[in-house]
């Protein structure tokens, strides 16, 4: 457990503070903290769902197996995600910065690193998640509703651990961002995750008290 605990960190902090140095080298290095923590408590809550999910389809698996097998998941989600921190550091670096006129390539930016967290994910679960299955000898329509299952548990743990934890980097025309934003809607109006997505996709006018407190 603790060498899996101990990639988590190690993976997680590398892109946290890759998405990080888009806003500042402040952001950055707070994301040394809050990524990894964003990582760790997601596997402790997927962990314990999981478990609970999994009794009302086998008996088979412990809750030592299900723990274990949200360690491993998380440790490659975060292995994964290091490999692409050269990348999202990259762009980081050279994408075009908000201005007074518009937030410029800042949400392509945002998109991006949510769809590699999300495909990280996916990736690892499902691999994860049929392994174990395969060793305790579940029938394949078992296996298939338990990896969808967890993989919405998923979903929904980690967009909210993410919001209540966010943010992870913002605008760099908000110099005064909180170390954690809670509940607070984002610069958008969003009051969750899933509203924030929703506006990358069909995004509403930027409020005007946004410019206002940009300095």
């Amino acid at each position: 457990m603790a060498r899996l605990l101990l990639g988590i960190i190690l993976g997680s902090a590398v892109y946290g503070f890759a998405i990080g140095s888009l806003h500042s080298l402040k952001q950055a290095t707070r994301n040394l903290v809050k990524f990894p923590l964003l990582i760790v408590l997601t596997s402790l809550l997927c962990a314990i769902a999981y478990y609970v999910f999994s009794q009302f389809i086998t008996k088979k698996l412990s809750f030592r197996n299900v723990l274990r097998l949200s360690m491993r998941t998380f440790r490659d989600i975060a292995v994964l995600l290091a490999s692409l921190s050269p990348v999202s550091f990259f762009l980081a670096q050279t994408a075009v910065q908000p201005d007074e006129h518009s937030l410029n390539e800042y949400p392509f930016f945002l998109g991006l690193n949510v769809f590699l967290i999300a495909l990280c994910g996916v990736v690892a679960l499902v691999r994860q998640t049929l392994a174990l299955l395969r060793k305790h000898q579940l029938r394949l329509r078992k296996s298939t509703l338990t990896v969808l299952v967890w993989l919405c548990i998923s979903l929904f743990t980690g967009g909210q651990v993410a919001w209540y934890l966010r943010p992870f980097f913002g605008p760099s025309t908000m110099k005064d961002l909180p170390f954690m934003a809670g509940r607070e809607p984002d610069l958008r109006g969003a009051t969750s995750f899933y509203g924030a997505v929703y506006h990358l996709i069909d995004p509403p006018p930027l409020p005007e008290q946004y410019y206002k407190r940009k300095r």
